[in-house]
């Protein structure tokens, strides 16, 4: 008895091998893109289990990075605030010295009081108005373009210019001691924000920038906050410009009576050097908070690194790897193209021949 067995006729025998070659060309065309990338070509698929490890820490990684960018920033910003204050304080400092050196009587160089404070005050006023891509450094959480009214300049909301205020106070003449403890007082109530007209304190006439109570602060990453609320109507600011406003609206060495003198350049002198003071603590607790940022900075870099490299096991390809699996397909490629061809020339005929 004569058995027959029962092939796949040559049609479906070559869709099978269009098929597989088919397939043999998607995974050559993957791993050539792999190679060329150094990335899997399907991630997560490849990943399994461990894709929720690559996508934590690839999460992980943006925050960081965009921590890292804003605080870089923000480091930029109080920097740039540190050295205004710097600035500040040497311009104070210049008029400060002048005024020791003539206080309690006039030792020779008092004329030149006002004309040294009045290059301060103009210096101090600048700096203070200060900007930093575009925002002002010592107006607080406002969206105005600077800190300090343009001493000529009047008010918006209340018509009145800081110089048309201090200009009335100083009308009342320093010719006593008791005119020089009243000037001095109607200057306190001004630059203390204790005017009874509330449109002649210092922030109605001077400060521009917002009034909240609130020191401006910032996170710079994993739970840590740093202040930077140095505004220009902080108690510094208002002494040293109390201090060189004094100096620079009278000339000193033309007060007649020298108890007046004394004390109206003494507590020139007085409101100078406590506002220098602020002014350097203020500069003090900047740089600290700005070295608390690149600190902060360094650990995320360093963590990022790590984060970089464990990604990268994760989802990255051995170039040696993939080089080694396309010359395998494409040899499995070739083999299947020849045996292709070989089949494709048989024939009943060829084979009765």
């Amino acid at each position: 008895m004569i058995g027959f067995t029962r092939a796949p006729s040559t049609l479906y025998s070559n869709l099978l091998r269009r098929n597989a070659n088919a397939e043999m060309q998607a995974q050559l065309s993957r791993a050539e893109q792999e190679l060329a990338t150094g990335i899997k070509s399907d991630i997560y698929k490849s990943l399994g289990p461990t894709a929720a490890e690559a996508l934590s820490l690839d999460a992980a990684l943006s925050r960081d990075t965009a921590q890292i960018a804003a605080n870089k920033l923000l480091g930029g910003r109080l920097d740039t605030m540190s050295s205004a204050l710097g600035s500040m304080g040497e311009a104070v400092q210049s008029t400060l010295q002048l005024a020791v050196t003539n206080s309690g009587f006039n030792g020779g160089t008092a004329s030149g009081l006002q004309t040294s404070a009045r290059a301060s005050l103009d210096a101090l006023m600048s700096m203070a108005n200060a900007n930093y891509g575009g925002t002002p450094l010592f107006a607080g959480p406002s969206d105005g373009a600077r800190a300090l009214q343009d001493y000529d300049t009047p008010r918006a909301e209340t018509g009145l210019s800081p110089r048309v205020v201090i200009d009335g106070v100083m009308a009342g003449g320093l010719g006593s001691v008791s005119d020089a403890t009243a000037r001095i007082a109607e200057l306190d109530a001004i630059f203390s924000n204790t005017a009874a007209n509330p449109d002649e304190t210092f922030d109605a006439l001077f400060f521009t920038g917002a009034t909240s109570a609130d020191p401006m602060s910032a996170g710079i990453g994993d739970g840590i906050t740093v202040n930077y609320g140095v505004q220009a109507n902080d108690d510094a600011f208002r002494q040293a410009l109390q201090g060189l406003v004094m100096l620079a609206t009278t000339d000193a060495s033309e007060i007649g009576d020298a108890e007046a003198y004394a004390i109206w350049v003494d507590t020139a002198a007085a409101r100078l050097s406590s506002g220098l003071e602020g002014l350097l603590d203020s500069q003090v607790q900047l740089d600290t908070a700005s070295a608390r940022i690149d600190e902060a900075n360094t650990g995320m870099e360093d963590r990022a690194n790590l984060y970089k490299g464990r990604v990268a096991e994760l989802v990255e390809v051995d170039s040696y790897e993939a080089a080694t699996e396309i010359t395998a397909l494409e040899t499995q490629l070739q083999a299947s193209y020849a045996v292709t061809a070989r089949l494709s020339q048989l024939s009943f005929l060829n084979f009765m021949r």
